[in-house]
């Protein structure tokens, strides 16, 4: 990561993407945030950011390798305008050991071979020996935005789905909880950018924790296994699965190592229809 990076990212436009309609499933309800400027907070003291994928070394090009990834991502000559994808949001296992570790679970577009990522997600952390779930949003190479979590709530066995669409240079950045005993919510950020939009992602991570210009990566939750469905992407015209993005395009698949190649989680095989998998939690 550049240490100019931390300079902020521009400003949001308060405009609805009008390809907005078409990507959102149908039966999507609750209370749709607007800017998220109310809803959102974040530490002075401490900066997570989701940064692009890290290499690991002996990769491959549909077999990669990363240290902070773990997932798959597809990528095409002909930008993304979007990616959808659902998880359960998985319990932080490990706590009782008193230490802080982080486990990000999101969709988004970039980061795969580019500078910049437009994504969001949750998180099953580890806060000195206490859970902690929480949603948030990222424009990177701007820090991570946390979601309030008295207005946007987080808890293990959520139904999260995660979207990014574009149109332009506008993006839409939507999060629902489907979570089913009358907490279900949605959250809408408008974001303006001149990315790539060269790849689309669904990823575990382990994030990168800053506090002033010093940054670090974040030991990895034992969050078990996680798995994302419906898991689809676009470039201009209708989704269409992970298993569509064929040749240079991927499926990518992702898995994460320590320096010495110590797996810390790694994706299954696509399921069948090609657009969810599992991904397994190994090593901290």
């Amino acid at each position: 990561m550049r240490r100019s990076d931390f300079m902020g990212r521009r400003r949001p436009i308060i405009r609805l993407v009008g390809a907005l309609a078409m990507v959102i499933p149908a039966g999507f309800g609750g209370a749709v945030a607007g800017s998220g400027g109310a809803g959102a907070a974040i530490s002075t003291a401490e900066s997570i950011f989701h940064p692009p994928m890290t290499l690991a070394p002996n990769i491959s090009h549909d077999n990669v390798r990363s240290s902070n990834w773990s997932g798959y991502a597809v990528s095409s000559s002909t930008p993304f305008t979007d990616v959808v994808g659902r998880w359960v949001e998985p319990t932080a296992m490990g706590c009782a050991s008193g230490g802080t570790t982080y486990g990000s679970f999101w969709v988004g577009l970039d980061g795969y071979s580019s500078n910049s990522v437009e994504q969001l997600g949750t998180d099953s952390d580890c806060s000195r020996g206490t859970p902690s779930y929480y949603a948030w949003f990222e424009m990177y190479p701007a820090a991570s935005v946390t979601l309030s979590r008295s207005s946007y709530p987080v808890k293990a066995g959520d139904a999260l789905t995660g979207i990014v669409t574009r149109s332009g240079n506008s993006y839409a950045l939507i999060l629902v909880d489907n979570e089913a005993s009358g907490g279900k919510w949605t959250f809408f950020q408008p974001e303006t950018a001149s990315d790539a939009n060269a790849s689309a992602e669904w990823v575990a991570e382990a994030p990168e924790i800053c506090f002033l210009v010093f940054c670090r990566q974040a030991s990895l939750t034992d969050f078990g296994t996680l798995t994302f469905s419906g898991a689809q992407a676009a470039t201009g015209a209708a989704n269409a699965p992970i298993s569509s993005f064929t040749a240079s395009g991927g499926p990518h698949e992702i898995t994460m190592v320590t320096s010495t190649g110590t797996i810390k989680a790694q994706p299954s095989s696509l399921a069948a229809g090609g657009e969810g998998f599992t991904d397994t939690w190994y090593h901290s």
